[in-house]
């Protein structure tokens, strides 16, 4: 009896669905807009608003990054840059590759020590040592004076030298604190504008290549998150080496050997490194602007 019951309240359509049905369910046509009279109808309701949902939902992703490289607006900016600024992808290799060396040498690995290989001791066996202290008193005993052939006099011992334009060094550099690197780009800074200040007869000769190879590596130093003053620093060197940049270009002059003056793909590279790592894109506007006032190609 209660089997039949169950199949005639049973209704075949109905979708299946978790759990068993206890209540009653009215049954109303899909369209159904009126006011629910009783319980049955407004059970009706429930259970057809719940078939409308999807069975999985999925949280927006707060941290998830939108694609910007859409191919559109890559093509138009690729039409409209200048072509002597640097290209798209070559700016992000190199924030790529600026970033990896950064932690490279911010990881020094002069104090690791390298395994023990089982052959090699450190302190000779017990045996070993009687027998060199054995063999150091059958020597003979003290001379008034010493045989010439025994004495052997070094007089070519090596002077340390200071060049003033040395190449940078990374052990140096490693050694420099935040502080210290973004001081000494600030004299780089001013060395650059009192040589631009006056070109004909500068106070100070024009930076070179190596010096360019030091500002690179003090720039490896600074933090990615900064105060708004150090910025200001950094972005003051950005424009001193457009300036400079912009008087090499007037002169036609290529990138020389380490020991010239300062080329134009040193003066990129610091200006790229301080709009990419730092953020600051507004001066890739500033370096196609001086291009466009020159006409350089």
């Amino acid at each position: 009896m209660s089997s039949r019951k169950r199949a005639r309240d049973e209704s075949d359509d109905d979708e299946p669905s978790f759990g068993r049905q206890i209540l009653p369910v009215a049954n109303l046509p899909a369209d159904f807009s009126g006011m629910p009279m009783d319980g049955m109808e407004y059970l009706f309701t429930v259970r057809r608003d719940a078939k409308r949902l999807p069975m999985v939902t999925r949280v927006p992703n707060p941290y998830e990054i939108p694609d910007t490289m859409a191919p559109s607006t890559s093509a138009r900016d690729s039409s409209s840059r200048h072509p002597s600024l640097p290209s798209t992808e070559w700016r992000a290799q190199f924030e790529t590759r600026f970033k990896n060396f950064r932690k490279n040498i911010s990881q020094p690995t002069a104090n690791v020590q390298l395994p023990q290989v089982p052959g090699n001791r450190l302190m000779p066996d017990k045996k070993e040592r009687d027998y060199c202290l054995n063999k150091t008193k059958k020597h003979k005993g003290m001379r008034a004076f010493a045989d010439d052939s025994d004495t052997e006099v070094t007089y070519g011992a090596a002077q340390e030298t200071w060049r003033i334009n040395g190449d940078g060094d990374v052990e140096l550099t490693s050694q420099s604190t935040q502080r210290m690197s973004l001081h000494l780009l600030m004299y780089f800074t001013h060395w650059i504008n009192l040589h631009l200040d006056d070109e004909r007869s500068p106070p100070f000769p024009r930076l070179a290549e190596v010096h360019a190879q030091w500002i690179f590596f003090l720039l490896t130093r600074v933090d990615d998150y900064i105060s708004a003053d150090d910025m200001s620093s950094l972005r003051n060197l950005a424009r001193a080496c457009l300036a400079l940049l912009k008087i090499l270009l007037h002169e036609e002059q290529e990138a020389r050997p380490n020991g010239s003056s300062i080329g134009k793909s040193s003066c990129w590279i610091i200006i790229s490194t301080v709009a990419g790592i730092w953020g600051q894109q507004d001066l890739w506007m500033d370096a196609e602007g001086m291009l466009n006032s020159i006409g350089s190609k």
